[in-house]
């Protein structure tokens, strides 16, 4: 029998309980996590315990869980100014990670830093032979778009056009556009590298509006294969159900999720009348994630060269913005 990998979520009383729900689903152990003290460590060990049979220890000391449990895969959670410390941590200490969007960010840094202790982050991880990707999951979209998009025109080939329309629910906070964009922004530019990987922004038709509790962008993305008109909308709302959607060529459809018959979470993507249910998107990736590690040659799904390029062009869009 294959023993099972180790796995640690650092930051696991948000969506980090989620990703160690999916690890356990991915036939992984969750041996722990990192938390902020005692009380807060054992909350969020009940959480746990409750979401699946979790048996792991709780620390509040990063060097501390990174010698006694020994872990195979890190998970990061946290919020987005650790992001590069913890990574670099767990890369040096020979673990695999997965790292929340976007790679890292920091207000007060320049770009040009966070661009290069990014660049730094994923060498580490390519001298030492070690996985590290980035949590940006609607990539695992396409295949269950291309089911839609062949029921209406056929194979999909060239890309013409790319729209992508995203919400979230505020809970209470007052973000700004640019708050909104560096939050959201990951996904979108996800899908449009998934789809157009060798694509850059034409500066000269780069335009940006951040007003408000939102922030749209317009470009052509140039690749090889030609030009690509592309739009992107992220904003905050304060109550009912965000709205998400994306497509190419002018064929749309809307992305949510709901329970099946067995009470299980599944991805939603709707054209119309016809539907496509799938897993999870962030339980695809983590499942994907975990077999990269497992079986040599894997393919990872978004890699942290990609996600290095999607902080690029996260940065590219906010300065524009800022001009």
């Amino acid at each position: 029998m294959t023993e099972k990998l180790r796995v640690v979520v650092v930051g696991a009383s948000g969506i980090g309980k989620h990703h160690a729900k999916w690890y356990h689903g991915a036939d992984c152990e969750v041996i722990g996590f990192l938390g902020s003290g005692p009380d807060s460590c054992e909350q969020t060990a009940q959480t746990l315990r409750g979401l699946f049979p979790f048996a792991g220890k709780g620390y509040w000391n990063w060097e501390q869980l990174l010698e006694e449990a020994r872990p195979d895969i890190v998970d990061i959670c946290t919020p987005n100014e650790l992001h590069d410390e913890l990574a670099f941590r767990g890369l040096e200490a020979g673990c695999h990670v997965l790292c929340e969007k976007p790679l890292l960010w920091q207000w007060d840094t320049p770009s040009t830093e966070l661009l290069a202790r990014a660049s730094d982050v994923v060498a580490v991880a390519r001298e030492k032979s070690l996985h590290f990707g980035v949590c940006t999951q609607y990539a695992m979209a396409l295949p269950h778009y291309a089911q839609l998009y062949e029921s209406a025109r056929g194979v999909l080939g060239r890309i013409d056009s790319f729209y992508t329309e995203m919400e979230t629910l505020a809970r209470g906070r007052q973000r700004s556009a640019a708050e909104i964009w560096i939050d959201m922004g990951p996904h979108p530019l996800s899908l449009l590298q998934a789809w157009i990987p060798d694509g850059v922004i034409d500066g000269g038709s780069l335009r940006v509006e951040f007003e408000g509790r939102g922030a749209t962008t317009r470009f052509d993305f140039i690749a090889p294969q030609g030009s690509c008109s592309c739009e992107i909308a992220v904003r905050d709302r304060d109550e009912g159900s965000p709205v998400r959607r994306f497509g190419v060529n002018g064929l749309i459809v809307d992305c949510g999720g709901r329970a099946d018959a067995e009470g299980v979470y599944r991805s939603v993507l709707s054209l119309g009348d016809e539907e496509v249910l799938g897993e999870d998107f962030m339980s695809l990736l983590i499942g994907c994630f975990v077999e990269a590690v497992r079986t040599p040659g894997a393919a990872l799904p978004v890699s942290g060269e990609v996600g290095l390029r999607n902080l690029e062009l996260l940065i590219q869009v906010l300065e524009q913005a800022r001009a």
